[in-house]
């Protein structure tokens, strides 16, 4: 059976954002059904992300807010602290490829305009002019 990306949160004890990024950075490898939903095999999940063991869910979120010494889930922490700062990476570079789009716009010439602009006439303007001549 596979996992919805909820699903899948849920079995690996993360959030679903978390799931959708990796999926998307290719992490892990899931597929799209036609709702736009994505189905990912458990395997494929597990080999990145660790499964939670069958415990209370108060007893799972506790070890997860802990400080990293006192957890035994330090590798999955330390995955997570990586994806977060690929994903910051990723902004940054994007933050930086609009900035030099918007460089490159306020260099640009600026357009010339005629020097004498035909004025512009409204419709009774053009009516009444037309019935005359």
């Amino acid at each position: 059976m596979k996992y919805t990306a909820g699903q899948a949160a849920k079995a690996a004890g993360i959030s679903k954002a978390t799931i959708t990024r990796a999926l998307k950075s290719g992490k892990i490898s899931g597929t799209k059904d036609d709702s736009g939903a994505w189905t990912i095999d458990p395997a494929e999940l597990h080999r990145v992300f660790p499964p939670v063991a069958d415990e209370a869910p108060e007893t799972w979120i506790m070890k997860r807010s802990a400080p990293p010494e006192e957890t035994s889930e330090t590798g999955v922490l330390e995955r997570e602290n990586q994806m977060l700062r690929e994903a910051l990476a990723e902004a940054r570079q994007e933050r930086d490829r609009w900035h030099q789009i918007a460089e490159r716009l306020s260099i640009a010439p600026p357009v010339s305009a005629p020097d004498h602009p035909k004025p512009i006439m409204g419709f009774w303007s053009r009516f009444f002019r037309k019935g005359r001549g």
